[in-house]
């Protein structure tokens, strides 16, 4: 019997951190289960944050930006630093790709974490 998940990789995006209150740009590039390029031109792309271990809660849901023709399997997500300023810990993401008839693609996950902010001045 072949075990279909015996090269599932849960969080394959690359950790990372920041202050929160800061502007973040994060950069998909969607590929299938083979390496093929995903063409997401007529998609609408967005990115969905939880906090690590409740990934029934969206703390954070934010729409995407396609990048175009040249590169039809990419797409950017602007974290404003209005977004983050209150918060911090722990957090999974992952990029959503929706298409015309609303079925989702999750290609992806990963960490991040938010340190808290110092005391405005």
């Amino acid at each position: 019997m072949t075990d279909t998940f015996d090269c599932l990789t849960i969080n394959d995006l690359t950790p990372f951190s920041f202050i929160g209150g800061t502007q973040q740009l994060l950069t998909f590039d969607i590929y299938d289960i083979s390496g093929c390029v995903v063409n997401i031109s007529a998609t609408t792309p967005s990115w969905v944050m939880s906090p690590y271990g409740n990934s029934q809660y969206a703390t954070l849901t934010l729409l995407g930006t396609l990048s175009g023709s040249m590169v039809p399997n990419r797409f950017t997500v602007t974290i404003s630093g209005s977004n983050t300023q209150d918060l911090y810990g722990k957090f999974t993401h992952q990029p959503v790709v929706t298409d015309f008839d609303g079925s989702e693609y999750r290609p992806s996950q990963g960490t991040i974490v938010i340190s808290p902010r110092n005391a405005t001045i």
